[in-house]
């Protein structure tokens, strides 16, 4: 009769550490998922807003479930490109994470007019061209627009980007306000291009 007590209490002490080990295990593989989930998608960010920052449609898309298309615009006006969006900055505001779905806000500081810089800069071309017809126009333009990007005015914005995690890896699902600084860039430098490849 003692020995059954003794062996019923030891048998409830082996199952009370097994209960408590299995709930140790499971809350630590939870933090470590979400952990898990919590980096993937800082490093998705950061990758893809260093694709931004660096005009690299291409990284990009590495980061995207639908992928932009990647124009060939020539080399002189993707250096020109590249030189406006080297002037963004970024930080991240937050990111909250439900599940295989997460939500990015981010602070985006660029200039306020590109337009204007494009714009700007081909008449700083034309102006340069009349006393120098021989100079290449193209190349004078790249100049033209780095400086004057180089001293704009800036702005900041913000944008939400969508994620979502399949097979454990996360993509962006969603960004339009990074989609519109894309095309913000890219349309007035193709336009400006357009007058001095003629």
């Amino acid at each position: 009769m003692i020995n059954i007590k003794k062996s019923d209490a030891r048998t409830a002490r082996v199952i009370s550490l097994i209960m408590a080990l299995t709930v140790f295990f499971f809350c630590s593989s939870c933090g470590e998922s979400k952990s898990d989930d919590s980096s993937m998608t800082e490093e998705l960010l950061n990758s893809y807003m260093k694709g931004l920052c660096n005009y690299n449609i291409g990284a990009m898309n590495k980061c995207c479930m639908a992928k932009r298309d990647v124009y060939d615009d020539g080399e002189a006006a993707l250096k020109a490109c590249k030189s406006l969006s080297s002037q963004i900055e970024w930080k991240s505001d937050n990111i909250s994470i439900d599940g295989n779905s997460a939500i990015a806000q981010v602070s985006i500081t660029m200039p306020v007019d590109i337009d204007s810089i494009c714009g700007d800069a081909l008449n700083d071309t034309v102006s340069i061209l009349e006393g120098n017809p021989d100079d290449n126009p193209s190349d004078l333009l790249v100049s033209a627009i780095k400086k004057r990007a180089g001293r704009a005015e800036t702005t900041v914005i913000s944008a939400e980007i969508a994620m979502t995690k399949v097979e454990n890896k996360w993509y962006i699902v969603k960004s339009l306000g990074v989609n519109r600084i894309v095309s913000d860039i890219r349309t007035p430098v193709v336009r400006v291009f357009s007058y001095v490849e003629k």
